[in-house]
């Protein structure tokens, strides 16, 4: 049962090509009753299903392909499975109906098998097989336009993730000879260090920076704001949301399920990852600040915001974690909303730079209210959820013996804080309050048709509904942060 949550993307990868579908909407209900299915059963194994294992195949007598439901996979599943359901409705109001149509679901679903796979991956090897297939998978969906611009920029992504991916093997290969890595096991697998720390050491700073490529940490962030401007508005929202925050799921399970977090407390490589975290923060917002383009404004703020959980994980503390883990949450939705949102912008008005946004709000209401409250989440604004997850990391770092990070960690955290605040409400605030010199008889209604404004109400209503009520979600993760480190 485990096997059908990625094999029902891929199996839809393969059939759009050959049905041939057309007519007034059918192409719309095969794709999102693919997606809609594919959240259902997500749901379903999620409550049926948890602490189940399923082995594929075995690759050598000691490693196999293994599926398992742990509480992470519960989280990145359905969260994946809920975010890709809304973007398959959105596409079929973005998306030419040309030749490249059927090629670009095929390549969506692939993707959303991919993203399947990771969540559901019960060892490292299973974890690595299927993100490199989201690589590939992803890599035609950025160059979808097919224009010298987005070919590029594919490429750039493409290499960068290859050598990222490449970091990674490195560091499974020096994991293989310390310990038993057939398998995730909550707290690490019994690595055996002693005399062997500097393979130790190499093997996670390999894993680090390998899928932190994939996260955007520096130095290896630079495929984003390259990537995000030209690959189409739905795809840039998939990129931020989900395949970024795969990089942050194979860094969780590489210390908190093989290492073990006992062995990096206190090293040097724990505050060179914190180190490498609080700079990206701060670079991504300096770049975003001052970027006039929207699409890489926020692709720069991505590289910022994520990074608030890779130095949450890096503290290595219960409420560091939960924290981490809720920004990843809340991050998704937020920044997969306001993609959304640019690409209606785009879409219908042509609108790519900040400055061209003024008196927006009037002529797309709905557009740019997803887009504001999506933008007081990232910024952390209660009540919306950004604020409980950066309330978490701040305190859980004030509160770690980090040394300096006790400290510096809040301060660069708050500083991004204003900066965000610098770059997002400035865009919001001029949207809905042009001032007296705003022609007020030019008010033609430009919001997009329900394919568009309907997964971005949806999603901006669940977001909301986080921040309201996050006890439960909260509870859930906490749970999981207990489970790993034993309190």
């Amino acid at each position: 049962m485990l096997a059908l949550s990625p094999l029902v993307p891929f199996a839809a990868a393969l059939l759009p090509p050959y049905l041939g579908l057309t007519g007034k909407n059918r192409k719309l209900i095969y794709t999102l009753g693919i997606a809609v299915c594919n959240l259902i059963l997500s749901l379903y194994l999620a409550w049926r299903y948890q602490g189940r294992s399923l082995t594929l195949f075995w690759i050598t007598d000691k490693i196999p392909v293994l599926f398992r439901m742990d509480g992470l996979s519960v989280v990145y599943l359905i969260l994946a499975s809920l975010l890709c359901a809304g973007v398959v409705l959105y596409s079929h109001g973005y998306i030419p109906k040309d030749r490249f149509e059927n090629r670009y679901y095929s390549f969506l679903f692939t993707t959303l098998g991919s993203l399947m796979g990771i969540a559901l991956a019960g060892n490292i090897v299973t974890f690595y097989l299927f993100y490199e297939l989201m690589t590939f998978s992803a890599f035609p969906l950025i160059c979808h336009d097919m224009t010298e611009e987005s070919i590029k920029a594919a490429i750039t992504f493409l290499i960068y993730s290859i050598f990222g991916a490449a970091m990674v093997l490195v560091g499974i290969a020096l994991l293989y000879g310390l310990g038993d890595i057939s398998s995730f096991t909550a707290g690490g697998v019994g690595i055996q260090a002693a005399g062997r720390e500097t393979r130790l050491a190499c093997a996670l700073l390999l894993m680090l920076f390998g899928f932190g490529c994939k996260a955007g940490m520096y130095p290896l962030q630079a495929w984003l704001p390259i990537a995000h401007p030209v690959a189409p508005a739905p795809i840039s929202a998939v990129l931020s949301g989900l395949v970024t925050k795969a990089g942050v799921i194979g860094i969780i399970r590489t210390v908190y399920y093989i290492v073990g977090f006992a062995l990096l407390k206190g090293a040097w490589v724990q505050y060179l990852w914190l180190s490498m975290a609080l700079v990206t923060v701060f670079i991504g917002s300096t770049l975003a600040f001052r970027e006039p383009l929207l699409k890489k404004r926020l692709a720069y703020s991505s590289v910022s915001q994520i990074s608030y959980a890779l130095f949450g994980l890096g503290i290595l503390e219960p409420a560091s974690f939960t924290g981490a883990l809720l920004q990843l949450v809340f991050h998704a939705f937020a920044k997969l909303i306001i993609f959304l949102c640019a690409g209606a912008l785009i879409f219908q008005a042509g609108l790519y730079r900040v400055e061209e946004l003024k008196g927006i709000g009037k002529k797309m209401p709905v557009v740019m209210w997803c887009f504001a409250l999506s933008s007081l989440s990232l910024i952390g604004i209660p009540p919306m959820g950004g604020f409980l997850s950066k309330w978490y990391l701040i305190s859980a770092a004030l509160n770690a013996d980090i040394g300096v990070f006790s400290w510096l960690g809040p301060v660069m955290l708050l500083v991004s804080v204003f900066l965000t605040a610098g770059y997002l409400l400035p865009i919001v605030i001029d949207a809905f309050f042009p001032g007296a010199d705003y022609d007020y008889d030019n008010l033609a209604n430009l919001d997009p048709d329900w394919r568009m404004k309907g997964p971005l109400a949806v999603l901006t209503g669940i977001a909301v509904l986080q921040g309201l009520l996050p006890l439960n979600l909260v509870s859930y993760l906490s749970a999981i942060a207990g489970k790993l480190m034993g309190m």
